[in-house]
């Protein structure tokens, strides 16, 4: 049986000021990538029946986003946070300007409770950090 829990979705960022016009570190506080959605998908695995013993999950964490800047991306680090615990994923890649990429990761944590964008890395070797 397979669960999706639905952590975050959040509509695209729509960005006040053009990427193209300030450099992503003059940017501050505004992510030039935006979380579409982060899910959890919890797959209950065990022995079935009366007193065949216990059952115990596992999932995947798949997160959603869309670069809103006008360069490609080649790394988007996110924070995943769940109960005072923190974990950190990158993925790493070629994003495209406007594209929804979905990628998959192994969670170490049970339920994440928020995805957000702690820092991109850009083809052009610039950066922007929350």
């Amino acid at each position: 049986m397979t669960t999706k829990l639905l952590l975050a979705s959040l509509a695209a960022t729509t960005l006040g000021v053009s990427a193209a016009v300030l450099p992503a570190s003059a940017q501050e506080g505004v992510s030039p990538v935006s979380v579409v959605g982060c899910a959890v998908d919890v797959t209950q695995n065990g022995p079935y029946g009366e007193g065949a013993g216990p059952t115990f999950g596992t999932g995947d964490l798949t997160i959603s986003f869309v670069n809103n800047s006008d360069r490609a991306a080649t790394a988007v680090q996110f924070a995943i946070r769940s109960g005072g615990q923190e974990q950190t994923i990158v993925a790493q890649g070629s994003f495209a300007p406007g594209t929804q990429i979905t990628n998959d990761f192994v969670p170490q944590l049970a339920a994440p409770t928020s995805c957000e964008v702690e820092a991109v890395t850009f083809a052009d070797g610039s950066t922007w950090h929350a």
